[in-house]
């Protein structure tokens, strides 16, 4: 199965950059040449700076109708740089990676989205988006909000992760978005790198591209790992990883149409029992009932891995508070600036204009017209002169 993963504006480039440093195809996009050249493993010449005839490279500040322009100016590159890189071997899945709240992201990976679809009508097209913290304030709530507006019309599948989650544990500030944007990379890997591999019973590219063919909806990507010695039971394990603790995103997982379990570890503790007690628990939770499954047995694994993608999801609590806010704050702007009109209009209303107030008078524009009148007069008189 082949992925290419691009990251747009500064969020999504650092996202591409951990992908590449585990090997996967990236590319990184945005309007920001410092924010470009502090990347450390995406290759020089897969890093595209764009709309620096409208921004000097300098970003656009979080205003996603400049980096909605920058990439619509500068697309024809994008597609012909993703064109040189796919080459002759079809890609099934573009990951675009970049945060709703933010400039270029935001505006940017709709208008790539669109052009991805149109361009590779047989390739899925999920965007893996950070939604903002709430302490970010209004602009990058409206700047999400509408950006999961726009996505949910083309993209096959929207991947958030919840920002909120920084808050938890007492990193810094730095070490908190890290652990943010590894977190998405191992749970992306971890599950593309089982897709096509042998086991008892073998994900292929197919199924996970039939679960993320999901109309346009959100899912999410639930983890757990365990040291396979401390396993007491496997079921709990596997329950855990689409639980609230193992995902990143506050989701009705039960309004989810589809479901995918990988699981990697060693032989003895997969015990077929646990196994599915926690898969008939999941597939009567969710509302469409279709669980896609692998299990791998690795005698040299020393550790459970377990990735649950759930798909199909309407039901979000991360997704309504910030649609909501930004539908109030939306509808609050608006009636103010309505009356902010209104009121402007009865305050200036019945004015006069000058030509009202001011009669006319002889003043220096009269003079010269007058003199003007006078040179015609004299430059006749000479005519008549000379024509005597």
């Amino acid at each position: 199965m082949r992925a290419l993963i691009i990251g747009i504006g500064q969020c999504g480039t650092k996202i591409a950059d951990l992908f590449s440093l585990v090997d996967f195809e990236a590319l990184a996009i945005n309007t920001s040449r410092g924010d470009l050249e502090y990347l450390k493993h995406v290759p020089q010449d897969r890093r595209i700076l764009i709309g620096e005839s409208i921004t000097g490279g300098k970003g656009v500040n979080a205003n996603p109708l400049l980096g909605r322009e920058a990439m619509k100016r500068d697309l024809p590159v994008v597609m012909r740089k993703i064109n040189s890189i796919i080459g002759y071997e079809d890609v099934d899945i573009f990951f675009l990676t970049f945060g709703f709240g933010g400039g270029t992201g935001a505006g940017g990976t709709p208008v790539l989205a669109e052009a991805l679809k149109e361009e590779y009508p047989d390739s899925l097209v999920v965007a893996i988006g950070a939604l903002p913290l709430r302490e970010e304030g209004i602009r990058p709530t409206i700047n999400a909000a509408i950006t999961i507006d726009k996505l949910s019309k083309i993209a096959d599948s929207i991947i958030a992760i919840d920002n909120n989650k920084l808050k938890e544990g007492n990193d810094d500030i730095s070490r908190a978005y890290e652990r943010i944007n590894y977190t998405i990379v191992e749970r992306i890997a971890s599950l593309l790198a089982l897709v096509d591999v042998p086991g008892e019973q073998t994900l292929d590219a197919s199924d996970l591209k039939f679960v993320l063919k999901a109309f346009g909806s959100f899912a999410t990507v639930g983890y757990a790992k365990a040291d396979a010695g401390k396993v007491k039971s496997l079921s709990k394990l596997i329950i855990k990883s689409f639980e609230s603790e193992g995902l990143y995103l506050e989701a009705n997982i039960e309004s989810a149409l589809y479901g995918l379990v990988a699981i990697h570890g060693p032989p003895e503790v997969l015990k077929a029992g646990d196994i599915f007690e926690a898969l008939d628990y999941l597939t009567g939770k969710i509302r469409g009932k279709q669980i896609f499954r692998g299990f791998y047995p690795d005698p040299r694994e020393r550790e459970v891995e377990v990735v649950t993608l759930l798909s199909g999801i309407y039901e979000s609590k991360s997704i309504e508070d910030i649609v909501r806010t930004a539908k109030e704050y939306a509808r609050s702007f608006m009636e103010a600036k309505e009356e902010a009109e209104t009121k402007k209009r009865e305050l200036l209303s019945g004015l006069p204009d000058f030509d009202d107030i001011y009669p006319p008078e002889r003043g220096e524009l009269d003079e010269f017209y007058d003199v003007s009148r006078d040179v015609d007069k004299v430059a006749k008189a000479l005519r008549r002169r000379e024509n005597d």
